[in-house]
């Protein structure tokens, strides 16, 4: 693409040869290859415009910077008031403009907006329209699946734009992207049309980032405002919100077209009836503005018919008839790493889920509860990243478990036996060898459960979930919490 057409489009100041053919689009020096314009945008710990130079001798043809650089003569420069903003212009507009030619959802919220992404992505497939998801688990194209191991929800600018694209290509009519508060304040989505916003919960955490509550939902609130303002596409913009949560009132204020709840109270406009829970799923007869369809849930949980309703709304407002969204959900069979069920026959139930917080543990237990017949034993660590509740952690262990194991999941640099320490503090009262162990080997840490589960109990393995590695001081190491259950499952019997 000539660089003087992409500069047009994206709202850049040129200066310099625009005759120049931009080939891709990098903002990471060590990435750029020849032809490319390099992005040079000011992140949380690195300066992008520390490193022009480096990607110039890369290979770059040209830099877009938002401050005076020193730059080689003969390179092109497009001047803008904000790369961070520039980026998402720029790979939206040498991508074409993707989101323009799709019906667009974003999901945001604390926990299962994976869930959420995947289920309405079946739903739509389900209902003979060809659609799209990207979540921290996995890209979809029109039923082609690749796993996303980029360690982002959502991914920078240029690459939600690159497979905004590779689904148009394929064919897709709609797309679900997950959409995290990290990606709406640094604009890795600003430059995608949205039609509509839907959110799972917004909860406690990421808060060493947004620094409170109220700024965190601020930012989550972000994906309303970008939807409603999005281009039109003859498609009513529209919220789906959870009307049980907190965040409800304050982003039920945003303004927009179209506003639909969801809930287990008749006061929502999507809402469950005559309810039926089981250990394996649920039975209920949905009310949607749309009028009623029954459904048969296959995953667990309370909070996956709270996921159901969501994903529900979402379809309707894509254009998914009510009575195809019934039969679309009953033929969900869960993602990777949530409420994953790991069975070869045991006596005992084993899952594997992504919990890897204090808030998202204790629902999982909870939610495990009531189907337990005999113990509650789970098996976790906490991050390396300083925005989890360790001691938290601890507590919702000691509260809704019968007996834990504290291991470790992704210490990066630090040491795993002061995270576990960290961990145990917040378990007050609860006593070493009786309560809980401490299993710092987490392959050792869940063989070890599988060893001293008994017939009814249920044994939960959370933090890892669908992650296929393990980051420790040593580097990336390859990781499969199911294929390490089987294992150990195995090995007992």
């Amino acid at each position: 693409m000539r660089l003087a057409d992409l500069a047009r489009g994206a709202g850049a100041v040129l200066d310099g040869n625009g005759d120049v053919e931009i080939t891709g689009i990098a903002y990471d020096s060590r990435h750029v290859g020849p032809g490319d314009l390099f992005v040079a945008v000011q992140g949380l710990h690195v300066d992008g415009h520390h490193y022009v130079g480096d990607a110039i001798r890369q290979g770059a043809v040209a830099v877009a910077v938002e401050r005076s650089v020193k730059i080689p003569e003969g390179i092109p420069v497009l001047r803008m008031p904000s790369t961070r903003i520039g980026l998402a212009e720029l790979s939206a507009e040498f991508y074409g403009r993707p989101s323009l030619r799709l019906k667009l959802a974003g999901v945001t919220g604390t926990d299962g907006k994976t869930t959420v992404t995947h289920m309405a992505e079946h739903v739509l497939q389900a209902s003979g329209i060809v659609a799209g998801a990207m979540s921290t688990v996995a890209f979809k194209v029109s039923g082609r699946e690749v796993d996303n191991a980029s360690g982002q929800t959502t991914t920078e600018a240029p690459e939600v734009q690159a497979w905004l694209a590779r689904m148009v290509e394929g064919g897709a009519q709609c797309a679900v992207i997950e959409t995290t508060s990290h990606a709406l304040v640094q604009e890795r989505v600003r430059a995608c049309d949205f039609d509509v916003a839907a959110y799972t919960n917004v909860g406690h955490d990421h808060l060493d980032y947004h620094s409170t509550w109220e700024e965190y939902l601020e930012a989550k609130a972000r994906l309303i405002d970008l939807t409603a303002n999005a281009a039109d596409k003859g498609i009513e913009k529209t919220a789906v919100l959870n009307r049980d949560d907190a965040s409800y009132d304050r982003l039920a204020r945003r303004p927009i077209s179209r506003r639909w709840t969801y809930g287990m109270t008749t006061a929502s406009d999507l809402h469950p009836l005559e309810l039926a829970i089981t250990g394996t799923g649920s039975r209920f007869r949905m009310k949607t503005p749309m009028g009623e369809t029954e459904v048969m849930l296959h995953v667990p949980a309370r909070f996956n018919i709270y996921n159901a309703l969501c994903a529900a709304g979402v379809c309707l407002a894509l254009g998914v008839p009510v009575e195809d969204i019934g039969r679309g959900l009953a033929g969900f069979e869960g993602v990777r790493g949530r409420l994953e069920p790991v069975d070869l026959g045991q006596d005992f139930r084993v899952y594997i889920d992504f919990a890897h917080a204090a808030g998202s543990l204790a629902s999982a237990l909870a939610e495990l509860r009531p189907f337990t017949r005999g113990r509650l034993i789970v098996v976790f660590g906490s991050t390396a990243r300083s925005d989890h509740d360790r001691p938290g952690m601890g507590r919702a262990a000691a509260e809704f478990s019968d007996f834990f194991i504290i291991t470790t999941d992704d210490p990066l640099s630090e040491d795993p036996v002061e995270i576990a320490r960290d961990v145990q503090s917040g378990a007050a009262g609860k006593a070493p060898g009786r309560d809980f162990e401490v299993v710092i080997d987490r392959r050792a840490a869940i063989r070890r459960a599988i060893e001293i589960a008994e017939p009814g109990d249920t044994v939960l393995l959370a933090g890892k979930g669908h992650e296929r590695s393990m980051r420790t001081a040593r580097g990336s190491e390859p990781w499969d919490e199911r294929a390490e259950a089987e294992a150990a499952i195995k090995a007992r019997c």
